[in-house]
């Protein structure tokens, strides 16, 4: 959006904890007898990982089914006039296509790769699995008219394994917005709260996939940091949720 003024960064940092195994998708190269199903995402060391735009798009989702802000066909929300795009929190947070007719400004919120801990690596190197850092889940499928049972073998990061997750929240001062961009953060702490009580990656109703924030550190960095090349300061992430533009200009 034309005539936007750049304010800063809320750097948000923590470590995303699976308190149950996680089945994050990736790609099923070959098909072996008796091989994984349903693979989990690995970066190119082997490594499992959560793709940023996994952990983005849960935490989207839910933030829309929280305010009935779900479309009738399904598909990622949009504003349909500038007007009312400029003040939703779905999509100056999480963003709005570049080919609609209107711009809400930059996307506020970006979410990195989230990669494993140095311990989290440790523990996955002394798993005494047949599978690289993970563990093997059986499942069945049955089927309610024949009684009949199939089995299908998945893939998941064990429970304990934790990852390194990043928030970057960019801060803008928008003329044409009734409302701040500060009164726009705890948008991302609710979607985090949110995503604690529901579930991350596949077969979450079944046990699959609950997480939990720890660890949280907040730093804030302005426009005059970045062209003095300071780190910024950090914030109180309580005071942070209570009251965002508070706590970050004290």
């Amino acid at each position: 959006m034309s005539g936007a003024d750049f304010i800063g960064n809320l750097v948000v940092k923590a470590n995303l904890v699976c308190k149950t195994g996680l089945q994050i998708g990736g790609n099923k190269e070959t098909q072996e007898i008796g091989g994984i199903d349903q693979p989990v995402i690995r970066d190119p060391s082997g490594f499992p990982y959560v793709p940023g735009s996994s952990l983005k798009g849960k935490m989207r989702a839910l933030s829309e089914w929280e305010r009935g802000a779900v479309m009738e066909d399904g598909k990622v929300h949009e504003c349909s006039e500038e007007s009312s795009a400029i003040e939703c929190e779905i999509c100056r947070v999480f963003g709005s296509s570049s080919d609609e007719g209107f711009k809400t400004g930059p996307t506020r919120l970006t979410v990195r790769d989230a990669h494993p801990t140095e311990k989290t690596k440790k523990m996955w190197k002394e798993l005494d699995t047949d599978l690289l850092y993970t563990e093997w889940k059986k499942e069945n499928f049955i089927n309610r008219l024949e009684s009949s049972a199939t089995p299908r073998d998945f893939e998941r990061v064990p429970k304990g394994s934790e990852f390194k997750v990043e928030f970057i929240f960019g801060l803008y001062d928008v003329p044409k917005a009734e409302t701040g961009d500060f009164d726009y953060i705890p948008v991302l702490f609710e979607a985090m709260d949110l995503l604690e009580d529901s579930y991350l990656g596949g077969s979450g109703t079944r046990g699959y996939g609950k997480v939990e924030f720890k660890d949280l550190l907040a730093t804030f960095v302005s426009k005059e940091d970045y062209s003095e090349g300071k780190e910024g300061i950090e914030i109180d992430v309580e005071e942070l949720r209570e009251n965002p533009k508070e706590a970050i200009e004290s």
